[in-house]
């Protein structure tokens, strides 16, 4: 069972590989203009590695598995992550104090 999993996810793997061609081997397949032949390349690879921006990864581990995960995220994502936990956390503690207002919800009453 094992092996015949295996052997479809390369399948797949490869069949995906194969249908869709890098984007530089788009560019570079297009027509250049006449003038811009010998500019084309430079400017395929200038493309390039402009395009591909930097990214931020980390290991996070799921509840309940040992396993860590590897994330990766331009850093405008991981600041938008940040914010989005630090507001989860804070509206978390505004929805504790609305509960329990006067005493606290671990102390016993006075």
């Amino acid at each position: 069972m094992t092996k015949l999993t295996l052997a479809c996810g390369l399948i797949i793997t490869l069949a995906a590989c194969a249908s869709n061609p890098p984007p530089a081997a788009m560019a570079a397949t297009a027509a250049p203009a006449a003038g811009t032949q010998a500019a084309a390349p430079a400017a395929t690879q200038a493309r390039a590695q402009a395009a591909k921006p930097k990214l931020i990864c980390d290991d996070t581990s799921q509840i309940g598995s040992h396993m860590a995960q590897r994330i990766c995220m331009t850093p405008e994502q991981a600041e938008a992550r940040r914010k989005a936990a630090q507001q989860a956390a804070q509206e978390f503690q505004m929805q504790s104090k609305q509960s329990c207002p006067q005493s606290g919800c671990g102390t016993p009453p006075r």
